[in-house]
């Protein structure tokens, strides 16, 4: 696959309860939404696959090997690509290890809905949540 510079991944972690995974970014200016609660993710790596850099990204911010993971939805926003995957998670945050960020922990829909979560996770949210 070739380079693609302006694209982005995120994971959707559900547990067995219908939970989903968040994660508070930290509170620094230079990063995409700083000091909100988001999913995993973040920027494809040269010559990485989508799919590719939702595991990596996975497994670099939570120490965790997704084992089915599945496209959910792609966006074409302005600038940018943005693939959204899912998967299932069946640990407690205890046994994860958080490696960015500065907090995460497991939230019901409508709990994340009411916290301070990036306009894009909010959709995701919504968009993932309608359909199941």
């Amino acid at each position: 696959m070739s380079t693609m510079e302006n694209a982005n991944v995120k994971m959707i972690l559900v547990n067995s309860k219908g939970e989903i995974l968040l994660l508070h970014r930290d509170d620094i200016p230079n990063i995409e939404v700083p000091n909100k609660w988001s999913f995993v993710g973040g920027a494809l790596d040269e010559g990485e696959t989508p799919e590719g850099g939702a595991l990596r990204e996975t497994k670099e911010e939570i120490d965790f090997d997704v084992k089915d993971v599945r496209l959910f939805k792609t966006y074409d926003d302005p600038g940018i690509k943005r693939y959204v995957y899912v998967g299932t998670i069946d640990k407690e945050i205890s046994e994860l290890t958080l490696t960015e960020g500065d907090d995460m922990n497991f939230f019901t829909i409508e709990k994340a809905l009411e916290m301070d979560i990036s306009k894009n996770t909010k959709r995701y949210i919504l968009d993932y949540f309608e359909k199941h």
